[in-house]
């Protein structure tokens, strides 16, 4: 009887010998990694004298708007470049999403000019790139993008509250 309570703590303890260095690890890469995006957008900020106010974070991009200037940044997770799109030439804004089967393939924001021409494409989830698992997530955040891009355009506040997720 005692030898199985032994044995089950020094499995707990090896457990934990294995467990928290890699907890700690992780966690840390995770607060560096979110240290990196803020400061990145900060820069972005006074480089370009914007207030962005809406901030979220997808598998492999942030994206932020300045509703007052009519500007998006779309900052790349991987290597932290930036790509700013200008909102003052953008006429509408639709989801596109392509299926095959009962799945999704890509679900993008397409961005059209005044002569009904696509301009950007805002992927929010692409197939065996991005996690499956946040397809649901991808989808409601590129809906609420779309009211937020629409109301930028049309000089109206949007419905959304205010956030900062990263």
């Amino acid at each position: 009887m005692s030898n199985t309570i032994e044995n089950g703590l020094i499995a707990a303890i090896l457990f934990l010998i294995i467990f928290i260095p890699v907890y700690l690890a992780v966690r840390s890469s995770r607060n560096k990694k979110k240290r990196r995006i803020t400061h990145e957008l900060h820069l972005l900020e006074q480089q370009h004298g914007l207030t962005f106010r809406v901030i979220d974070k997808l598998d492999s991009f942030a994206i932020v708007i300045d509703q007052l200037k009519k500007v998006i940044i779309k900052v790349n997770l991987l290597d932290y470049s930036s790509e700013l799109i200008d909102l003052k030439n953008i006429s509408d804004c639709t989801i596109d999403e392509k299926r095959q089967g009962s799945s999704i393939q890509l679900l993008q924001l397409v961005l059209w000019d005044k002569n009904k021409h696509p301009i950007h494409y805002i992927t929010f989830y692409k197939q065996y790139v991005d996690n499956e698992g946040n397809l649901k997530k991808a989808t409601r955040i590129a809906a609420q993008w779309e009211e937020m891009i629409k109301a930028s355009i049309n000089n109206r506040l949007p419905v959304l509250e205010v956030q900062k997720s990263i």
